[in-house]
């Protein structure tokens, strides 16, 4: 877990009145998979189940959870590159799981994305500067060669390159620099949503402070909304509005990001916030004595638990949490959601 020393996000947008961009109800993901070996027998593995949510203009979705339990999946579903079960995905009042090929393309030109590993994201056949003009030249050809040329070395410029690094090719840069790229290239169409799928992970962590001082500094500038996906919960925390928690393909908890981190209603947030490790070592052990611990193994989503799927690991789980999946219920005055049949309490305490 990274040692972040970068302030939490302050400016945080007003929920109740910001334009509502993308608006998700009860998607789900499914893949059929071979069964014990045998090719002809066939079994469903539930990624995403049932996840709905809304992401507004101007704000930052922080997205969090164990690696497996569908954070990724949910990501490229929503742009069509994974392929949807059940549920809907709506771009600025507009079905696009259902819709036409243009409400579609629209889609994709409106929501970019900036990927895990900067360096494999990028084509290294061609340069950086047809890399970052490759959206543009798809989206927008009614533009002209120059036209083109001067957005790129723009574009560039703005995420800390120059123009003489247009005519380079990805193997050249470091990693934080292809990052650079892989913003300029998500940017260059002037996108209403980009979806940043584990963006800072493979980076080292005084430049991943840098890439998310950039990504904040551009939201402001565009007016940009973002999903944020990270397994690192530090992280996510300084570039945050909101936050929504997932675990096996379902939500635990979303809501306000101080709200979140500060008073955790579910056992599953509470248990990966006590699992962040604190330079401070008498703080450590203070916080050690009453951390929630997860125990046992993450369950298969080819064979998930009935009722809620974290009660396997729950150390408040009841016959009731075997027999009833447990909706998304307001859990306090700060707009938190969580699914849960025995929530803690306000703060984190019982």
């Amino acid at each position: 877990m990274s040692d972040f020393t970068l302030p939490a996000v302050s400016e945080h947008t007003d929920s109740s009145h910001a334009q509502t961009l993308l608006s998700v109800r009860d998607l789900s993901v499914n893949f059929q998979v071979a069964r014990g070996g045998w090719p002809w027998q066939k079994a469903t593995l539930h990624a995403v189940n049932g996840v709905s949510f809304d992401v507004r203009r101007g704000e930052t979705l922080g997205l969090v959870g164990e690696s497996g339990c569908g954070k990724s999946t949910l990501a490229r579903a929503l742009i069509g590159l994974a392929p949807v079960a059940a549920g809907s995905v709506n771009w600025r009042g507009a079905e696009t799981v259902s819709g036409t090929q243009r409400q579609l393309d629209t889609l994709r030109r409106d929501v970019q994305m900036i990927f895990q590993d900067p360096l494999a994201s990028l084509d290294p056949r061609m340069s950086i500067g047809e890399i970052v003009a490759e959206p543009l030249r798809t989206h927008a050809s009614q533009l002209g060669r120059k036209e083109i040329e001067r957005r790129v070395l723009t574009m560039l410029e703005r995420v800390g390159l120059n123009a003489q690094h247009a005519g380079r090719r990805a193997h050249e840069f470091s990693g934080g620099q292809c990052q650079r790229v892989g913003i300029a290239r998500a940017l260059i169409g002037d996108p209403g949503l980009v979806i940043c799928d584990e963006p800072v992970s493979a980076l080292d962590v005084s430049i991943q402070a840098q890439i998310v001082n950039l990504l904040r500094d551009l939201q402001r500038e565009r007016a940009l909304s973002l999903l944020f996906v990270a397994h690192d919960l530090a992280v996510v925390k300084t570039i945050s509005h909101r936050v929504m928690v997932m675990y096996l393909g379902r939500v635990m908890e979303i809501g306000d990001c101080e709200a979140v981190y500060g008073g955790a209603r579910h056992p599953y947030t509470r248990a990966l916030l006590d699992a962040v490790p604190v330079p401070d070592p008498a703080l450590a052990r203070t916080r050690r004595s009453a951390a929630l611990t997860l125990s046992g193994e993450i369950p298969s989503p080819l064979n998930p638990p009935s009722g809620c799927a974290f009660r396997t690991r729950c150390p408040r789980a009841s016959e009731t949490c075997a027999t009833r999946t447990p909706p998304l219920l307001r859990a306090s005055e700060e707009q938190t959601l969580a699914a849960c049949w025995h929530p803690h309490g306000r703060g984190l305490t019982d």
